[in-house]
């Protein structure tokens, strides 16, 4: 029980990270409001896997799907972030490189317990891309992440 709570606390994680990276240049990139679908694949380090029963590994060798509404006033929140130099993960991370150059962006998020460092392509109805974070023990999660655009937000 106690390694499906790491498991499933761990892959949370590595998805919020990268979720709230795709985010961060939505409006420099020129995405457009809507409601997106995600497809994610977070891969954990060898030795945690080990630590995981086969059952769950094999969970975890599948890409999760999910949909969210990106609206403009997320849009404008997360530039307005970055302009301060502030990440949208909930503990007190800062921005500390970025680049966008046409559609490709990389940036680097450093918090107190892991460094994040995202590398995507963005075009206004969709975004792929992969963030790698590292805990502060050299633990390393990468998460691979698309989206599209499927339509607009329900009121």
């Amino acid at each position: 029980m106690h390694a499906r709570l790491r498991q499933r606390a761990v892959r949370l994680a590595a998805l919020a990270a990268a979720a709230a990276s795709c985010a961060l240049y939505a409006q420099t990139v020129g995405l457009k409001p809507g409601l997106y679908e995600f497809t994610s694949l977070a891969s954990l380090p060898p030795e945690m896997l080990a630590k995981i029963p086969p059952q769950y590994q094999a969970m975890m060798q599948k890409p999760i799907v999910t949909q969210h509404c990106i609206t403009q006033g997320d849009i404008d929140h997360v530039s307005q972030q970055i302009s301060q130099g502030r990440s949208n993960q909930p503990e007190s991370c800062t921005v500390t490189e970025h680049a966008i150059s046409g559609s490709a962006v990389k940036f680097t998020t450093q918090c107190p317990h892991h460094t994040t460092r995202f590398e995507g392509t963005f075009a206004g109805e969709g975004f792929e891309g992969s963030a790698v974070s590292t805990s502060d023990k050299g633990q390393t999660t990468t998460v691979k992440i698309s989206a599209h655009r499927v339509g607009d937000c329900s009121k």
